[in-house]
This record gives C-alpha cells, structure tokens and sequence, in this order.
C-alpha cells in the first residue's frame, strides 16, 4: 500500500492517494480542491482511480468529487448520514471557495464497518460523528493508517459548531479512536500527521453534557 499526499485549496485540505501498487488500483481519500493536482499524477502513476470517499459532506472536503470522478469513472463514496450534503453544498456559496462546487452523488453509501477495497488494500469505514452526524474515519489496519477527516487533528479536532455537529458524538468518537493501538498512524483532513500515541490529551478530555 502506498500513500501520496497533496496539500491542496480551499483550506489547505490534505487529500489523500491510497494505491496497490501491484495491481494499480487507488481510492481518494477527500478531493477538496484537488483535481489540477491529484489528476496529473494518478496519470503519472498509470493508476486506475476506483473510488473517492469522503470522509464527511464540508464543502472544503468535496468540492472535487464531481469533475474527478467524471474525468476517471470513479464511484463516490460517502456516509450515508452526510449523502444529502454532496448536492446541498452546489447551492450553498462559501467565501473560502470561488464558486459553487457542482453537486456529486453518492455511488456507494458507506456505513460503520463498510469497506473500501483497492487491490489488496481495505479501508474500513469507522463512523466517527460529532463533526458532522456523517463523519467517518478509514482505517487500514495491516499498516495501521487512520484516515480521521476534522475528528482528529494533529493536537486538536474539528470545529463542533455547524449544522449536524454535536460535542457529545465528537467526544465519545474521539474516545473510540483511542481505543486504537497507541502506534496508529493518524493522517487527518487538515495539518501535518501524528499517531496515536502523540495525542495524549484524548484520554483527558472531558464532556460535560448541558442541564
């Protein structure tokens, strides 16, 4: 399994190749604004594109679904919680992006424990809510990867303030992940990676639900 990384707009989102590098199928993890990067590349490579999944519905995430997965023939994969969120974000503008995203569909509807298989490579679907009610993380465990979308960023986590978000999912989601072999390494939507073991805050975190 290999992995490439590309730091692409609206919000310096981290899109994620994954491929076997033996049989030449990929999935994208995320495509943002992504296309004039991650395309080139995938031709470079030889690559045969069969998914791009989503880790949740923000627009910043998904704003690329459509023209990549029309360019490639890919499916398109999403939490079946965040699907209404791949037409809504083509009528809704945004000042980070400068223009509308055309809507996508979702082709495969992913649920907890769903997986994504690439040659060799399974992604499985961990559903990770709080960030939105869709939220998922991808989870390799042979290599022990952890694709964390906005639930897990290097030090911190996604925002729990937009609609379908909650405090009480993103911490008992957070709690799950630690639950995860300490040595997992962790690629989240935005910033540089980290493992498990780095993020020692998770189990001090506390909730406390609102009387």
């Amino acid at each position: 399994m290999d992995v490439e990384t590309f730091v692409v707009p609206p919000l310096d989102n981290n899109v994620y190749l994954v491929y076997d590098r033996d049989t030449k199928e990929a999935a994208l993890i995320d495509s943002s604004l992504g296309a004039a990067k991650v395309l080139p590349r995938i031709a470079d490579r030889h690559l045969v594109l069969k998914y791009v999944v989503n880790t949740h519905g923000h627009a910043d995430h998904v704003a690329d679904n459509a023209p990549i997965a029309k360019e490639l023939g890919a499916k398109i994969g999403i939490h079946e919680a965040d699907a209404y969120r791949l037409e809504k974000v083509s009528r809704e503008p945004r000042d980070y992006l400068p223009q509308l995203p055309p809507p996508s569909k979702a082709d495969v509807v992913l649920k907890e424990a769903s997986v994504v298989k690439v040659g060799s490579v399974e992604l499985r679907v961990l559903h990770t809510p709080g960030h939105t009610e869709g939220s998922v993380c991808f989870h390799v465990p042979g290599t022990g990867y952890l694709f964390t979308g906005d639930t897990l960023l290097r030090g911190t986590f996604g925002t729990t303030s937009g609609a379908g978000a909650s405090p009480a999912f993103l911490f008992r989601s957070l709690q799950r992940l630690w639950g995860l072999p300490p040595e997992t390494k962790v690629f989240p939507g935005h910033g540089p990676p980290t493992t498990l073991a780095d993020e020692t805050w998770i189990p001090n975190l506390r909730y406390a639900a609102p009387h």
